[in-house]
């Protein structure tokens, strides 16, 4: 589980009730089923022509796996698999046959079989692992892109339910009573903007800022791992390898040599 994206959603959806809550009208006076009815069903109908629905649909398993769950980008890890791997083929790239199965990371498992592989160039297994990275990076940054898109509509909607009920507040003017009726409906009339702001700012829009990252990082660790596999197949010694791979990251996080070695 994700801590981070867990306890965001959790504090933007306790200061929402509490700022609510405390606005003197209570929770309850909030929940209006017209501006609700209008923002996200006019979202979802939005979306629906947009985008395909099994990709809306698809769009609730990622916010819970990419989102919420666990996600850390071992950086040291990686490069620390790397070096062992550069050991054991210190003997012939044949030899790393017995430790691909071993390898966690889809990525690094696929670079390390080309490699051991021995048939490719060394421009071909870039030009190979190049193009995976493009078709990740695309299928990852389509489902951030999506959040985005979605994100625009709720505003809108808000908007149009509000209209909505401006206008039936000004169809109440000139009538009996007319003056104790009209503060209440526009208020009322205005909770339909609220939705929409809501569900854009503290829903969409941050979900697809969360998945950008994301997949920076995931972009940026498949570089580390493809240059890896490249000074792997060249059988560079550790130190030039090591010194390498450490360019990827900020001095902080780089392995040392006593890591390294262990």
């Amino acid at each position: 589980m994700n801590i981070s994206s867990l306890f965001g959603v959790t504090l933007g959806a306790g200061i929402m009730y509490l700022a609510l809550s405390t606005t003197g009208m209570g929770f309850g006076f909030f929940l209006d089923m017209h501006g609700l009815l209008i923002v996200v069903g006019g979202t979802f109908a939005a979306a629906s022509i947009s985008f395909p629905l099994s990709q809306l649909l698809s769009l609730v398993k990622v916010f819970m796996l990419r989102v919420l769950g666990r996600h850390k980008m071992d950086y040291q890890g990686v490069i620390s698999q790397i070096l062992e791997l550069n050991k054991k083929a210190s003997v012939g790239l044949s030899a790393l046959n017995d430790a691909i199965p071993a390898i966690k990371h889809e990525f690094l498992r696929e670079a390390v079989s080309l490699v051991a592989a021995g048939v490719l160039t060394e421009s071909e297994v870039r030009n190979a692992l190049d193009q995976r990275i493009r078709t990740t990076e695309a299928r990852l940054m389509s489902e951030a892109n999506m959040f985005r898109a979605v994100g625009r509509f709720p505003p809108a909607f808000g908007l149009l339910a509000t209209t909505l009920g401006m206008i039936a507040v000004l169809q109440q003017i000139g009538k009996p009573n007319s003056q104790a009726l009209i503060g209440p409906a526009m208020s009322i009339g205005l909770i339909g903007t609220l939705y929409g702001i809501a569900f854009a700012n503290l829903i969409f829009l941050p979900i697809a800022e969360n998945l950008t990252t994301r997949t920076e990082e995931e972009i940026m660790l498949r570089r580390l791992i493809v240059e890896g596999s490249l000074l792997l197949k060249a059988q560079v010694n550790p130190v030039t390898m090591r010194e390498s791979l450490n360019s990827f990251l900020l001095p902080k996080d780089r392995v040392i040599r006593k890591a390294a070695a262990a």
